[in-house]
């Protein structure tokens, strides 16, 4: 009984297309219509009895575990140099090759996801936009151009207040802070009286001045648009 179609995929998913000894992409274009593979499925033991690696009485030689992707060049290799690449060295190698696929693709895939554009929400109540800013160790702030100096103050006044609620916030009682959020809530009316909505979130963030030396700080995002850009 040949390699099954399950197996097959398990062993060129778990291997990312490439060989386990040199990373090579095994199917791949050689041209805009032209297309090769130098992929092998390679028993790990033989299950020839004059083959590289022969254990007899294996209950199943075509499995997934048996099995190893390589080259065509490192194919030859191993088989011709079986002593040197015995069962527990592939084995090692497959496992090897494996998760240095897992975590390069994990590792990607979380770039990713932090490159991704940040969609905030609209902040419409002033316990929300209290609860944005309440404790946060950092800020990062954005608005659009000014067009005038009056605007420029006005903005520029409404961010450093929206700051000073927020480092002023876990240093009160709760009544204060139920008085600072009905505050809040009389500014989000007046920016919107004059043309402007405000987004925000608070998240952890990784942050620190050296590699192996971050740690998670509470962030507070804030950008105000103009609602005709919007």
């Amino acid at each position: 009984m040949g390699i099954s179609t399950k197996t097959r995929k398990n062993l060129w998913g778990k291997s990312g297309n490439r060989c386990s000894i040199c990373k090579t992409e095994l199917f791949a274009k050689k041209s805009a219509t032209n297309e090769v593979n130098i992929g092998e499925e390679c028993h790990i033991i033989s299950e020839k009895p004059n083959g590289p690696r022969f254990r007899p009485n294996l209950s199943e030689y075509n499995n997934y575990e048996n099995l190893i992707l390589l080259c065509r060049n490192h194919h030859k290799e191993i088989d011709e140099l079986f002593e040197t690449f015995s069962e527990e060295v592939l084995q090692f190698i497959k496992t090897n090759h494996e998760n240095w696929v897992s975590n390069t693709l994990n590792k990607a895939v979380d770039n990713d996801k932090e490159e991704q554009p940040r969609f905030l929400a609209r902040i419409t109540t002033g316990k929300e936009l209290l609860n944005i800013v309440h404790n946060s160790h950092g800020y990062r702030t954005d608005y659009d151009q000014m067009e005038t100096e009056a605007d420029a103050q006005y903005i520029g006044g409404v961010i450093q207040e929206l700051i000073d609620y927020g480092d002023i916030s876990g240093m009160v009682e709760a009544y204060d802070r139920v008085q600072m959020a009905f505050q809040l809530n009389d500014l989000l009316k007046d920016l919107e009286s004059k043309g402007y909505y405000i987004f925000g979130e608070q998240a952890l963030e990784y942050i620190g001045f050296k590699e192996g030396d971050k740690a998670k700080w509470t962030v507070a995002t804030l950008v105000i648009r103009k609602i005709e850009n919007l």
